[in-house]
């Protein structure tokens, strides 16, 4: 095998082995067939009540997540980047921690640099009420209160595929 078909040959098994946002990956993104939108009212970090209402004509990505809890971790940069993007649009990340105590929860948010709200559950009902299948779990709410999309599992939020489907919901509000 000559020098220069090894190199190609290198070359696409390097393309084929890169990781991009794909349709595959979009897949995880699935529409919502699972009925009316939970209740959601919960106080974050700095004791301020988050209601969804309150929210009414925003586009929401809803996250419940732990410390402890690996994707969670993974998901964390990437959610932050996407509220960061998102910021001057009518939209809102909110992340519903699982039952856990402050000081377990701030100094793993301030290492991680995450500036989005974070609500408390702390008898975990809410969690009960939204969450079926384990964490993270995470939802898209359209601006009128109707869930759209959940995630199960860590999921490139900032990526270009995921965040076109949340600016379709935005353009719709």
């Amino acid at each position: 095998m000559n020098l220069a078909r090894l190199t190609t040959l290198l070359v696409l098994a390097a393309a084929l082995c890169a990781r991009p946002l794909t349709a595959a990956d979009l897949s995880k993104l699935k529409p919502w067939t699972g009925g009316a939108t939970p209740k959601l009212s919960l106080k974050d970090l700095d004791g301020k009540q988050h209601e969804l209402p309150h929210y009414r004509g925003r586009v929401v990505v809803l996250n419940f997540w732990a410390t402890w809890c690996a994707p969670c971790i993974k998901e964390m940069p990437a959610l932050q980047r996407l509220a960061d993007r998102l910021a001057a649009e009518r939209f809102v990340l909110l992340t519903v921690n699982f039952g856990e105590d402050e000081k377990r929860i701030r100094p793993f948010i301030d290492k991680l640099g995450v500036r989005f709200p974070v609500l408390l559950d702390r008898d975990m009902s809410a969690t009960r009420a939204w969450v079926d299948k384990g964490l993270p779990t995470t939802y898209v709410i359209d601006g009128q209160q109707r869930i759209r999309y959940q995630v199960l599992g860590d999921f490139e939020w900032d990526a270009r595929g995921a965040e076109a489907r949340i600016r379709e919901l935005l353009a719709k509000h």
